[in-house]
């Protein structure tokens, strides 16, 4: 059987697309560490109890082409994970929450790779408090695309959760209030 350059090139880049996929390192917060400096946690989210999960409108265009479901996928499965978490009470409106969380999915022109963001902001003030950023890898397969996207979810409540640890409250020093 003769087998083409052209054949060889085509499964070349394909073996290629599928590998780099699987052996890129993930760059997430937690990685490098949440709080490493140890800057001190605004107070209100941790005596915060009650959060309102917002959905901000991200890059819609890359559902379903891209990735499984629609633009609220971050959101949805943001949502389930914090509520499975049980550390704070969700409440469906914003003026019964003690702090916003916003996620948004982004997959603008001049990022390498696709982010989910977490904002998370005092509901009174408005004040931002804290802020979270984990790429979405990029694989070659959907089916890869839509795990990274859900583990990428999952990183972000890792975030959360690292940093409400009881090790970064007894970090935090006392400040003025």
């Amino acid at each position: 059987m003769m087998v083409s350059w052209k054949h060889l090139l085509v499964v070349g880049v394909l073996v290629l697309c599928c590998t780099a996929s699987f052996g890129r390192n993930r760059k997430s917060s937690a990685d490098k560490g949440v709080n490493t400096l140890a800057a001190p946690v605004p107070t209100p989210l941790l005596n915060g109890k009650r959060v309102f999960i917002a959905y901000e409108m991200g890059d819609v265009m890359a559902f379903p082409s891209d990735y499984s479901g629609g633009p609220e996928r971050a959101y949805s499965e943001f949502f389930a994970q914090m509520k499975a978490w049980g550390h704070y009470e969700l409440v469906l409106d914003p003026r019964d929450a003690d702090l916003i969380f916003a996620i948004r999915f982004v997959d603008a022109p001049g990022l390498s790779v696709p982010q989910i963001r977490l904002g998370i902001s005092e509901a009174k003030t408005r004040a931002s408090l804290w802020g979270f950023v984990e790429q979405v890898d990029p694989a070659f397969f959907k089916k890869h695309r839509d795990a990274s996207f859900s583990d990428s979810v999952q990183l972000l409540v890792t975030d959360v959760q690292t940093l409400l640890a009881p090790k970064a409250a007894a970090q935090t020093p006392a400040l003025v209030q």
